[in-house]
């Protein structure tokens, strides 16, 4: 059970089928489960409520923008540039 004080983070197994035309697991959206203190859920909530998006949708964006910036990962500027034609 995860401390009512720190986020816990499950990813959902990885699993690519044997099947070549199946795409790699890595290139799929993967589904996660964590753990918010109530008020770190409120503002999330708050603001995703205040931008018309979903708190999921808000969750991805804010995990992406972090690893872009701390340069941890390559192909967040390619989702960002899409998810800016739709917002």
């Amino acid at each position: 059970m995860a401390n009512k004080n720190n986020a816990s983070v499950m990813a959902a197994p990885l699993s690519v089928g044997s099947s070549p035309s199946l795409k790699p697991a890595f290139r799929s959206p993967r589904r996660v489960t964590i753990t918010l203190p109530y008020a770190t859920f409120q503002a999330l909530q708050e603001r995703a409520d205040g931008e018309g998006r979903s708190l999921s949708n808000l969750a991805a964006f804010l995990l992406e923008s972090s690893l872009h910036s701390a340069g941890l990962n390559q192909g967040v500027a390619e989702v960002h540039s899409r998810q800016a034609k739709f917002h």
